[in-house]
């Protein structure tokens, strides 16, 4: 559908004559892109055609135009482990149930997304693949990093724990979008399963830090 059309069906939903509308609004904008360079003089006359629809119009063209724009912020950068470890400490390591999060990431390694994927019991959350890897690809993010906290205080990962990590980062290989690195977290420290040696050589290098208790 092109831009004409749009706005033509914008008046027509509206009750007015969207192609007598057309005709008035390309006398002012003849190119598309003129939108993006009108004067407020331009604007104004524009708007004094039909004040009420034609400024509601060029209302609705700005909104588009900052939305386009629009990206997201950027938490931190993950390139160190340590840095990331912490954070997901102060995100989870507190908290009376499990949790798993995941960490979206562009191509420069800095997170652009936090989210909680699964929220769990005391002792454990179940976790799927599909829920985990939708996120991250509905973000455009080059790729993610896993973390979930216990709240028990014992930091040391369970088999299952690793078996899991292990699996999302051979299906992230897989689908192009790659798990750097899985964390598990309690109020006193974090454990990075790259750092630890429980997942494969990454992609892209991660620059890893000291275990600090």
């Amino acid at each position: 559908m092109t831009i004409n059309d749009q706005i033509k069906k914008y008046y027509t939903i509206l009750g007015q004559d969207g192609a007598q509308q057309i005709k008035t609004l390309r006398r002012f904008f003849p190119n598309d892109y003129d939108f993006n360079e009108m004067s407020q003089d331009v604007a104004e006359d524009f708007i004094a055609q039909n004040p009420t629809y034609n400024r509601a119009l060029l209302l609705g063209v700005a909104i588009g135009q900052r939305v386009v724009s629009a990206t997201r912020p950027k938490l931190l950068n993950a390139k160190f482990s340590e840095e990331i470890g912490h954070y997901a400490k102060q995100q989870l390591g507190h908290l009376p149930q499990e949790q798993l999060c995941i960490a979206l990431l562009d191509a420069q390694l800095n997170v652009i997304g936090w989210e909680t994927v699964f929220v769990g019991s005391l002792t454990h959350v179940q976790a799927s693949p599909r829920e985990i890897f939708q996120r991250v690809l509905k973000a455009n993010a080059l790729g993610f990093m896993m973390m979930h906290n216990h709240p028990s205080g014992n930091l040391t990962p369970s088999d299952v724990d690793v078996k899991f990590s292990q699996q999302l980062q051979q299906l992230g290989d897989q689908l192009g979008v790659p798990m750097f690195d899985s964390f598990i977290v309690t109020q006193e420290s974090y454990w990075s399963m790259s750092e630890n040696s429980q997942l494969s050589a990454q992609r892209v290098q991660v620059t890893s830090a000291k275990l600090t208790k």
